[in-house]
């Protein structure tokens, strides 16, 4: 690997944070179709995107306890958002999925930030779109190699 200029590192992270600080301003009033609470939302997300197939799973991801994760999962259920199956491996536990109507949800919610972005493209030059393409192709590549999802907090080395 290339000797990495850790200052044009802090400054793309920076420029990162700031694209999605502009496109999270707008979600409030774009967001209003949605019916759920941002902690449901956010569950979504991760069983879509396959972070989580178990309850204790998405628990452990959203941060909150086992009698909340239960009841959030109850209302995406309810709601016709999400299936529970009994895990063939541990019986005592459930396999969740997303039904046709939660993947609608997580796609209408996407579409909406893809159109924030769109906003802001168009207003771009081409030189700037082929570069910023070329870019975020290659930051693509480099994330799909990770497997494992980020843990701020640092473990304890042996």
């Amino acid at each position: 690997m290339e000797n990495l200029d850790e200052n044009l590192l802090e400054m793309i992270l920076d420029l990162d944070s700031r694209v999605t600080r502009r496109i999270r301003a707008g979600w409030p009033g774009s967001w209003m179709q949605v019916t759920l609470p941002p902690g449901h939302i956010r569950a979504l997300f991760i069983i879509e995107a396959g972070g989580a197939r178990t309850p204790r799973e998405v628990a452990s991801l959203l941060q909150i306890g086992r009698t909340s994760v239960t009841g959030l999962l109850d209302r995406l259920e309810m709601e016709g958002l999400l299936t529970r199956s009994i895990d063939q491996a541990d019986k005592r536990s459930f396999i969740l999925d997303l039904t046709a109507k939660g993947k609608a949800m997580v796609q209408q919610i996407d579409d909406i930030r893809r159109q924030q972005v769109r906003n802001g493209l168009v207003l771009m030059g081409k030189s700037d779109l082929v570069a910023l393409r070329t870019g975020l192709a290659a930051l693509s590549t480099a994330l799909s190699s990770q497997t494992l999802p980020v843990n701020l907090e640092t473990e304890p080395e042996d």
